[in-house]
């Protein structure tokens, strides 16, 4: 997945927003990632990406 592309369809928010709030904001957690950005609290389908953005970028 490229950091253009939405990682979040419902709202709409792309790989690269996600990595960037996680790494402004030291996020370790799906629920953490959701307080900030409100990705992954609708229908919950983009979690395994998220989970994946957060190894990422704590590897």
């Amino acid at each position: 997945m490229e950091d253009d592309d939405i990682l979040c369809t419902c709202m709409q928010i792309t790989k690269g927003e996600i990595i960037d709030a996680i790494k402004a904001g030291n996020l370790k957690t799906i629920e953490e990632i959701g307080d900030e950005t409100e990705a992954g609290t609708i229908c919950g389908s983009c979690h395994e990406d998220l989970e994946d953005s957060i190894e990422e970028v704590n590897d």
